[in-house]
């Protein structure tokens, strides 16, 4: 090239057809380094890479949506009719085998639909966590009060209800696609016994959006009220056009015809074939010498189809590809941390699976076909590989603390691979690992609690419970899981049930564990709790404090597990009317929570707050006002509706009313009762708390602030 000549400017998309194009040494497909080498020069002759925006950004997009929509076209045009005019009928469903392309026709339509400013949103049903999730993300994209998203995270019964009346007053159009829903009773209400038949669960019909879901459950009598959608195989002309639109050097059409004849219509195994083939790594360059290299090979196309792939990889010197795929299809298929696939050669074993078109990759995780990991699964002769795979999420897990909203996340993408992991190794009978994968949902279920996903935590630890059964009801991991499932039920209101659940495992840890077991020492703090929460006030203060007692002897006074007694053990006092006498436990407690956690740790607020609460309670209005501005400063990192936030600007309220300086603490209860009504509901208890005190004060009356454990 001369000075004078200008450099093509172009997009890493187009740089290896370009270089493919120029002609030169032909470089041995194995020698995948020189090849490399070759690329790197002639870009550095002849290219100047740009980014993929504005134009060539969007041919690339049509280019790739006509090569994955072949056949699907007159099916996509239903849809989005459909889509524009959905008081037409009910919700579509697309059903259809595994690899048919459901998905790849839902995210067509999305992404039509962007043009027409709908708001849109995907939701995987494939596990019970992701979608509640999902859920929650579209109710609060509504403008959903606490008390609405509370409903999903609870598994309540109206919890449907909510997310319709929020669909139904959206002031935009939507579209909501539901994936990956092969167990269509996820779909239904809480308790419901029709399932989704009785069109009172998560899908609907609407004259304000349409529900797109995808499902490889066929039968139409699962899908009554609803509009079904065949996605079936590809006719031989459009496989074969997958064909050449994936590997255009690969043949002609003659020969892309014989070997979609000889693969199938199935669009996931057409693309595996194809993809490999484009991929500049094939052993088998040509569709004919594909067709032969299929031969006498046994199992489904798609694992075929697999196979010859990895075995590519291998010959290019990547066998790890194989390993690492094997591994990946111990999880769910959706977003598997990389961290969990550690081995040597992790990068170039990624790299290559992604290439071939075997996996998805991304900058922490990687996602695979669901028919894939199936596939893979089936593979597996033995338990090794599901217990590394269980060991890597232990790992992933013990890097994560269950207190700490940024974790929360975190917890709800591994409860995925988790829940995938307790199906498998409760079939083998490894009992060892069954117990770690109990560990591990306690551990999970905790975090679930601690975030308010009640719902989701009590499926996790019936599904654990169920899977665990092996192990027997008086195995530690069991009654780990036992002992979190009653903190869910408690927190979703059933305290009696709780109280049994907390009293039976007391009974066997103290008989198998110890009185003294920290496991132990935790239930009995329960069971004061689980009182506490019934009103039995005396009998929780002498609950915790022979608890305390034998805490503080074989926990030691530094143990989270002692300080949080003790802080229980000060409110029970108080709510007795004993003031004087919980101030300087409080006090005390404070103090060591600075020391041990932290001075902004939510637990050393929560007894912050409480002192607040003491001062006021002693009528020391002008100290309890200025600890609780000072609480406030502290709580700057939350959101100003946080229900801690909330709760300290109503009783600040309540100590400025009692100085006489009501007008002031009119404002405050006003501005609380808005954001409680936004946020909460205008039913929820703390909301109606605030209403009752404004009302009371504009009636020349204060209601006393009673501080919640």
């Amino acid at each position: 090239m001369t000075d004078n000549e200008e450099r093509m400017p172009l997009t890493f998309a187009e740089v290896y057809r370009r270089a493919r194009a120029a002609g030169g040494e032909a470089i041995p497909p194995y020698d995948l380094r020189r090849g490399l080498d070759e690329l790197r020069a002639w870009i550095d002759r002849e290219v100047d890479v740009v980014e993929e925006t504005g134009e060539h950004r969007a041919s690339a997009g049509v280019r790739r949506s006509q090569m994955e929509l072949r056949g699907r076209h007159d099916l996509l045009k239903e849809l989005l009719t459909l889509a524009r005019r959905p008081a037409a009928g009910g919700p579509a469903v697309l059903v259809g085998a595994g690899g048919s392309g459901k998905s790849t026709l839902a995210a067509a339509l999305t992404e039509r639909a962007r043009s027409w400013d709908r708001q849109l949103w995907w939701v995987s049903a494939a596990d019970p966590a992701g979608f509640f999730e999902g859920l929650t993300r579209v109710m609060s994209d509504l403008g959903g009060s606490t008390t609405d998203l509370e409903s999903i995270a609870n598994g309540a019964s109206d919890g449907p209800d909510r997310l319709w009346r929020l669909l139904e007053r959206s002031p935009r159009r939507w579209l909501l696609v539901i994936d990956n829903a092969d167990d269509p009773w996820i779909l239904a209400a809480a308790d419901s016994p029709a399932g989704i038949q009785d069109g009172q669960g998560w899908v609907r019909a609407s004259q304000r959006g349409l529900v797109v879901v995808t499902s490889r459950e066929t039968d139409a009598r699962m899908w009554v009220g609803a509009r079904l959608f065949a996605v079936g195989q590809l006719s031989e002309v459009d496989a074969a056009q997958v064909l050449r639109d994936l590997a255009p050097q690969a043949g002609d059409e003659t020969e892309a015809l014989a070997l979609a004849r000889r693969i199938g219509g199935l669009p996931l195994a057409l693309h595996l074939a194809g993809t490999y083939l484009g991929s500049g790594i094939a052993q088998s360059h040509t569709f004919a010498a594909y067709e032969r290299a299929l031969g006498s090979r046994e199992g489904t196309m798609v694992d075929r189809t697999a196979e010859i792939s990895l075995d590519g990889l291998a010959q290019q010197g990547i066998p790890q590809a194989r390993t690492l795929l094997r591994l990946a299809s111990c999880y769910a298929p959706e977003s598997i941390p990389t961290r969990m696939l550690s081995m040597s050669g992790l990068q170039e074993a990624l790299d290559g699976l992604t290439g071939v078109g075997l996996i998805q990759s991304g900058a922490a995780a990687i996602t695979l076909h669901p028919v894939v990991t199936a596939t893979h699964r089936a593979r597996l002769a033995g338990p090794e590989v599901w217990q590394t795979a269980v060991a890597h999420l232990v790992d992933a897990l013990r890097e994560l603390s269950h207190s700490q909203p940024e974790c929360w996340p975190e917890y709800r993408r591994l409860s995925q691979h988790l829940l995938a992991l307790l199906d498998a190794v409760a079939e083998h009978g490894d009992h060892e690992h069954l117990a770690l994968l109990a560990d591990a949902t306690a551990d999970v279920a905790r975090a679930f609690n601690h975030s308010g996903a009640f719902g989701a935590a009590g499926m996790l630890c019936r599904i654990a419970l169920d899977r665990c059964a092996a192990l027997g009801e008086e195995h530690p991991a069991v009654l780990g899981v036992r002992h979190q499932f009653a903190w869910t039920v408690a927190n979703r209101g059933d305290l009696s049930q709780a109280e049994s659940i907390y009293q039976e495992v007391l009974s066997i840890r103290g008989r198998v564990l110890g009185d003294y077991h920290p496991d132990t020492l935790r239930s009995r703090h329960e069971s004061g709790w689980i009182a506490s929460l019934l009103g039995r006030w005396g009998e929780a203060e002498q609950r915790y404090r022979d608890t305390l007692h034998d805490c503080l002897l074989h926990l030691g006074p530094d143990s989270r597990d002692t300080l949080t007694t003790r802080h229980e053990l000060a409110y029970a006092i108080a709510r007795q009317g004993r003031l004087d006498e919980a101030q300087p436990i409080f006090e005390d407690v404070l103090r060591d929570r600075r020391r041990v956690l932290s001075d902004l740790a939510p637990q050393t607020l929560q007894t912050q707050h409480a002192l607040a609460w003491i001062t006021a309670s002693q009528g020391r209005w002008a100290a309890a006002e200025a600890l609780y501005r000072q609480l406030l400063d502290l709580r700057q990192v939350l959101e100003a509706d946080h229900p801690h936030v909330l709760l300290t600007l109503h009783e600040l309220a309540w100590t400025i009313a009692r100085q006489g300086r009501r007008s002031e603490a009119e404002t405050i209860y006003r501005q609380v009762l808005e954001r409680r009504d936004r946020t909460l509901g205008t039913d929820h208890p703390e909301t109606e708390t605030t209403r009752w005190a404004l009302n009371e004060l504009l009636h020349g009356r204060i209601v006393d602030a009673v501080h919640p454990a």
